[in-house]
């Protein structure tokens, strides 16, 4: 049985079904150094499970992701050399066996590192490793070149040794080891033939070339022993390709026959692989691959067995070397060729859809694809292409013919911009040079005359009539029976535009497509129905092609991307498609449409398709194997079995979208690697991460930036393959990677991630169903842990104790401090209702002190009362003076107490006031047993101080020294002293009187303390209390020395050099009040000629006494509030008002503020009495317009001064003003007293009026009351008070001041001047000039001209 077996084996190897008809012819893609390989001298090709391919070459082992290399050599590795020789991966343990010429390494797959040491490491293999094979019993040979054969049993880990030293007659030179699995091992020898050992016998089978044998081997190295799957075994030498008989031991031999082409392509066979479709490679050096089908062995004679060759063409259907070393078919059956001298070439498994016509040109020795511009498939399936002064016929995508239209051309260079085929008869369209007439029967080329020479021919179509319509350059023509018609009528609509597109819709209308206006649509009459543009919606006015489509839709190749005119009833409805819409590009070249009514296009970026069924777009490019360059115009044309052409600058493209699957799947994506990417340096790499034990990623916090790798295995989709991505704890959202595969993550915080990542093939639907998944664990950093964190948490509660407890304390600490702030509040609040008391009682008292001290100065003034009674009313007068300076103490400490009291400094001589309080109370020293002693350093002491403060303090400090020393003597000091850098000037007041208690010290600046003793005096207890708050307001310090019996010591120092810059300044200005003369008055409107006063009191007994002290020389009118007062003074216009401040109804501070905003009433001067003396109080009255501020109590005397020299001040602003009427220029000088602003108004408007009527005789005051909007006494005594003339004297001396001006400004004789002055009678004016300037008005004018 088994020898039957063998022979029949043998039998049908040597019979192969013979073939007249080529197979189709595989295409090629090219890898090598330019995509990253390390080396172009390839020795080795395997894949490991994940999906990689390993590619060992003479320079380094290279693993390849579908998309990029990735290198180990010995420069970044613990490889055992970087020229490569063998490869076997082991699927069991994921581990790649290495030979290279200097060793054997052992490469992790799922760490990438290589191990430290190899089972071999024991033996000596570190020459050329030639051949790493599997073994029988699933351990491994290993062969060197020279030396040993050794077995690896990888269950035991025993290494066994094969040599002539347990194997008797075995060569020492070895190429390859074969393991048929039935206990014998092939070996092929280098020049030594090929030895079969028995393994379990040791004995060894020699076999070698016989030149006089010719069933011999035929070669004397063997490099490759393979078995099919038919059990033949197969022998490659360096003469030939061997299939071995082992029952008769004999080689049937093939060779290289030359001129044979279906031979073995050459003798020198490197490697036997067979494929998954039963067919047997061949790999051989200097010559390609040769196939042997096995599937069609037969009965034949072995004479007629054929080989399928691939050799090197130098395109995309052949090798790009012949050097053939290593064939491998990975899992999907993509098949992989390593070239010793130029790479790998891959074979998918899946053949391209896309084809290129083979039209080649060679161009300084490099073939390239010609340019094509028109496409053409006539009625015997000929394609017939239009290039650059040629046509070409193909048939069955082969060249059958080349015709050269050189001769027929006018000029030079032509390109066939279109083909259409009538009958027998071809019709070309050239650029720039007509049209011509080709016959395909006999070849003859004749030219139809299109009345214009170089003109171009864009388009031509042939109606259901066989006429046909040619689009030109110039507009559009017809050609009929050999009979060419310009259709003028047309043409004339169009303005002769470039017509790219004509053809008709079913209703018979005439589309025309234009270049640069758009469409014109032709009714069947020749009249444009309408014309479709850019401005009113469609893509663009520049059209490349029109096409109806097989439901009567016309479709229009743009510029700007495509438009489709679904009903051609309603050309005006369109549709545009653009980038939003999907197209990768709008520039639209030609368009064609298949046989399920998809819309095919060319564009600048390849060829797209609109899916009328699922209405999108797909788009495919160079990655399908689509031509690079730019399509032409109008280029497209589909054949009757459904193949669509396309015309290009690189060739045309064809393809047939029957054979477009959408069905195809992409292969399961996998995610290959995940590496470290280094902080060190950016884009630097770590070592790659590994997965624990359970599958996760673990990572620690400061090295959370990374790169994850993926790719699917089929290697035939790498380049038409998408990946998209998604971290599900940063969001659902995937993220598409455009084609790459590989993403990095920098810098992510602590956390579990998980990583998934999906595929889909281009135009396809994602695949849901096998997503790929890695977890990724960042670890936080220590002080992140649980533990770290358990312990932040008990702080935080051992904190919010620790708060909880500080809180605690802090709240009853808190409640004690309101407690003592009540406590305070209520003592300081007690202490300012005692204060209120008596302010409140100190200004009741000033009221009734007024009426006092006022009769009581009348008294001592009054020459007519008795000795005896004045000294008595000098007494009471006294006591009264003596109770009105309690009263200010109390208010001057209230004011300290409240800061209502402001510090008002200003620069003097410190020293004089020092020494003239001193000297007033040495003169009221009545007792003289104590002396009073004044010294004053320096003489002048010029700072800033407030005179009224250290007048108080030392007249507190002075009265106490007098009071309480009986006897001795008191000094008053000030001199000048420096401490740390500073300079001040102090003042003490030392007396030897009784002295204070050492107890009492402490307290004596308390307010209302007094101190007890036998000594103590009378008093209220505030005045050294208002001494110590002065100082304290002056910034200086206050202190005191005492001992009982011996006297105390008060010191006050202040800073010499403080300017108070907290503080209000003042200047003071002495002001002399020069008294004048009154002038009796001339004219008045009353007989009582005094002046009248209105006095505003609430209080009767003031309002009556001050009436009573005004009432011998004044007019006295009263009001008892400030609203009767306003009115008094509207009616009467009194010269001047006194008034109380605090009144009902209206105070003082509100009538001085009407009054003084009333026209009528802004010149009486007003003087305020009040008790209220503060700053803030005689600023807020001044403020309000008041003239003078007198406090309570006031002396009849001072006021009645007040009151003279206010109206005198006005009668000296009277004077000013008339001086101003009077002259032309009045002299400048400098006025101490000026009218307010409506004073100005008011006597400007008065001015105003009567210059602008100067030539009016009858204007008197009844005219200047109706302008001046005032009666007649109010009028009369605004102007009386404000000029100290009547109305109508003021009157008189503009109407002078306007002659004069006449006279000396314009040349005016005195009659002129005098009559437009409105003085009509010349005496009369020459009258008051003479009473006005003391001289005629000649005289006037001679003196002035003589002064000038």
């Amino acid at each position: 049985m088994r020898t039957y077996t063998y022979l029949l084996s043998l039998f049908a190897c040597l019979m192969l079904l013979a073939s007249k008809s080529m197979a189709q012819p595989y295409t090629l893609r090219h890898l090598g150094i330019e995509d990253g390989l390390s080396n172009n001298y390839v020795t080795d090709i395997v894949q490991d499970s994940q999906g990689c391919i390993w590619i060992a070459t003479e320079a380094g082992l290279n693993r390849f992701n579908g998309k990029d290399f990735t290198v180990y050599n010995t420069h970044n590795s613990d490889i055992a050399g970087d020229a490569l020789t063998r490869l076997l991966y082991d699927p069991e343990e994921n581990k790649l066996w290495v030979g290279t010429k200097t060793g054997i390494s052992l490469l992790d797959c799922r760490t990438q590192e290589f191990e430290q040491s190899t089972p071999f490491d024991s033996i000596d293999m570190n020459n050329n490793i030639v051949s790493i094979s599997p073994a029988a019993d699933g351990g491994i040979w290993v062969a060197n070149h020279y030396g040993k054969i050794v077995h690896y049993n990888k269950t035991g880990g025993k290494v066994t040794t094969l040599s002539r030293e347990n194997i008797q007659g075995l060569p020492h030179s070895h190429w390859s080891v074969f393991d048929n699995g039935k206990g014998q091992l092939y070996v092929g020898h280098s020049g030594e033939g090929m030895s079969i050992i028995d393994l379990k016998s040791g004995t060894i089978k020699r076999y070698q070339n016989d030149p006089h044998n010719p069933k011999s081997l035929p070669g004397s190295s063997v490099y490759s022993i393979y078995i099919d799957h038919l059990e033949n075994i197969w022998m490659g030498t360096n003469q030939g390709l061997a299939l071995y008989n082992p029952v008769t031991e004999d080689f049937q031999i093939f060779r290289y026959e030359a001129g044979n082409p279906e031979s073995l392509i050459s003798d020198h066979v490197y490697e036997i692989k067979e494929m998954q479709d039963n067919r047997l490679w061949i790999a051989t050096d200097i010559g390609g691959i040769s196939i042997l089908d096995l599937r069609n062995i037969t009965f034949m004679n072995p004479k007629d067995l054929k080989f399928q060759n691939i050799t090197n063409t130098y395109d995309k259907h052949g090798l790009s070397s012949g050097n053939i070393r290593s064939l491998f078919q990975d899992s999907f059956g993509n098949i992989w060729i390593g070239n010793y001298s130029s790479g790998v070439d891959f074979i998918s498994h899946m053949q391209p859809i896309f084809h290129t016509l083979p039209y080649m040109i060679e161009k300084k020795q490099i073939i390239k694809y010609k340019s094509v511009w028109g496409v053409h498939v006539d009625e015997k399936q000929q394609v017939w292409l239009g290039s650059e002064n040629e046509i070409a016929m193909f048939k069955d995508g082969n060249l059958q013919k080349k015709f050269d239209l050189t001769a027929h051309l006018s000029r030079t260079y032509a390109q066939v911009f279109t083909i259409h085929s009538s009958k027998e008869n071809l019709f070309l369209g050239l650029y720039d040079d007509g049209l011509l007439k080709f016959d395909t029967r006999t070849n003859r080329i004749t030219r139809i005359d299109l009345g214009q020479d170089y003109i171009d021919v864009n388009a031509l179509y042939e109606d259901e009539n066989g006429k046909l319509w040619i689009g030109m350059e110039y507009g559009l023509a017809s050609y009929e029976k050999g009979i060419l018609r310009r259709e003028k009528e047309i043409n004339n609509q169009i303005s002769n535009l470039s017509v790219y597109g004509v053809l008709h819709d079913r209703q018979g209308k005439l589309w025309i497509g234009s270049y640069g206006s758009g469409i014109f649509v032709f009714g069947k009459d020749n009249k444009c129905v309408i014309q479709l543009l850019s401005e009113n919606g469609f893509c663009s006015n520049s059209i490349n092609q029109l096409y109806i489509d097989t439901k009567g839709g016309i479709w229009a190749a743009t510029r700007n991307g495509i438009g489709y005119i679904k009903d051609t009833n309603q050309p005006e409805n369109f549709i545009g498609y653009k980038y939003g819409d999907g197209l990768e590009d709008t520039y639209v070249h030609a368009l064609q449409e298949d046989k399920d009514g998809n819309i095919w296009f060319s564009t600048d970026k390849g060829i797209s398709c609109w899916n009328r069924e699922q209405n999108k777009f797909d788009n495919y490019d160079y990655r399908d194997g689509i031509p690079l360059g730019s399509f032409t115009d109008g280029s497209a044309y589909a054949a009757q079995d459904g193949t669509l052409y396309f015309g290009s600058l690189n060739g045309v493209c064809y393809f047939n979208p029957q054979d477009i699957s959408k069905e195809n799947q992409v292969a399961s994506v996998q995610i290959v690697e995940c590496k470290g990417i280094s902080s060190r340096m950016e884009g630097s790499s770590d070592e790659t991460l590994i997965l624990s034990d359970n599958g996760t990623i673990e990572l620690p916090y400061d090295r959370n930036s990374f790169s994850i790798t993926f790719m699917i295995p089929d290697y035939s989709q790498s380049q038409v393959v998408e990946y998209a991505y998604m971290i599900e704890e940063l969001g659902n959202t995937w993220t598409n990677t455009q084609g790459e595969n590989q993403v990095t993550f920098r810098n992510l915080s602590p956390g579990k991630y998980t990583f998934k990542v999906k595929a889909r093939l281009r135009n396809h639907d994602w695949d849901d169903n096998r997503i790929a998944t890695m977890k990724v664990h960042i670890h936080p950093p220590f002080w992140l842990a649980w533990y770290a964190k358990a312990l932040y948490i008990l702080l935080i509660v051992i904190g919010i104790y620790v708060w909880f407890r500080f809180y605690k304390r802090k709240l009853m600490l808190e409640n004690s401090l309101e407690l003592e702030r009540k406590k305070s509040l209520n003592e300081q609040e007690l202490n300012n209702e005692r204060l209120r008391f008596y302010t409140n009682i100190t200004h009741e008292l000033r009221t009734p002190l007024t009426l006092i001290l006022g009769p009581l100065e009348d008294l001592i003034n009054d020459p007519n009362l008795s000795a005896y009674y004045s000294n008595k009313i000098k007494v009471i007068h006294s006591s009264a003076i003596r109770l009105l300076n309690l009263i200010n103490q109390i208010l001057e400490f209230r004011k300290t107490e409240t800061q209502n009291r402001k510090l008002t400094v200003a620069k003097g001589d410190l020293g004089n006031l020092v020494t003239e309080i001193g000297l007033r109370y040495k003169e009221l020293n009545r007792n003289e047993k104590v002396k009073f002693h004044i010294q004053v350093q320096p003489k002048e002491a010029k700072l800033y101080f407030d005179a009224d403060i250290i007048s108080t303090i030392l007249n507190n400090l002075l009265s106490n020294a007098i009071k309480y020393t009986p006897e001795g003597e008191i000094n008053l000091r000030m001199h000048q002293i420096d401490d740390k850098d500073n300079r001040y000037m102090e003042i003490v007041v030392n007396d030897t009187g009784y002295g204070i208690d050492a107890d009492a010290l402490p307290h004596i600046f308390d307010r209302y303390y007094q101190v007890k003793g036998k000594h103590q005096a009378s008093g209220t207890g505030i005045g050294l209390a208002l001494v110590k708050s002065l100082a304290d307001l002056h910034e200086g310090t206050l202190y005191v020395e005492s001992e009982i019996g011996k006297g105390t010591t008060f010191t006050f120092r202040i800073l010499a050099e403080n300017t108070y810059p907290d503080a209000l300044h003042k200047e003071e200005k002495e002001t002399v009040i020069q008294e004048e003369i009154e002038k009796p008055e001339e004219e008045k409107e009353d007989t009582d000629i005094r002046p009248m006063i209105l006095v505003v009191e609430d209080n009767d007994d003031i309002r009556e006494y001050i009436a009573s002290s005004f009432s011998g020389n004044y007019r006295i009118i009263t009001a008892i509030n400030g609203k009767e007062g306003l009115e008094q003074a509207l009616n009467h216009i009194p010269d001047i008002i006194i008034s109380d401040i605090m009144m009902p109804e209206m105070d003082g501070i509100e009538l001085c503020k009407l009054v003084k905003e009333d026209i009528r009433t802004s010149h009486i001067p007003v003087i305020l009495l009040t008790a209220k003396d503060s700053i803030q109080d005689k600023e807020e009255g001044y403020e309000s317009g008041a003239d003078s501020y007198l406090t309570k109590p006031f002396s009849a005397k001072l006021l009645n001064s007040r009151v003279h020299n206010l109206l005198e001040s006005r009668k000296k602003l009277a004077l000013i003003v008339a001086n101003r009427t009077k002259e032309l220029k009045p002299e400048q000088q400098e006025e101490t007293i000026k009218l307010n602003k409506l004073d100005e108004e008011f006597l400007t408007k008065f001015t105003t009026i009567v210059e602008e009527n100067i030539d009016m005789e009858k204007m008197d005051m009844s005219f200047m009351m109706e302008k001046m909007n005032m009666s007649h006494s109010t009028l009369y005594r605004k102007i009386k008070s404000l000029t100290g003339m009547s109305g109508n004297e003021l009157i008189r001396k503009i109407r002078l001041k306007n002659s004069l001006r006449l006279l000396m400004e314009e040349g005016h004789n005195i009659s002129e001047a005098a009559y437009a002055s409105g003085f009509n009678d010349l005496g009369y004016f020459r009258s008051c000039f003479r009473e006005e300037y003391g001289m005629a008005p000649s005289e006037y004018i001679r003196l002035r001209k003589s002064q000038d």
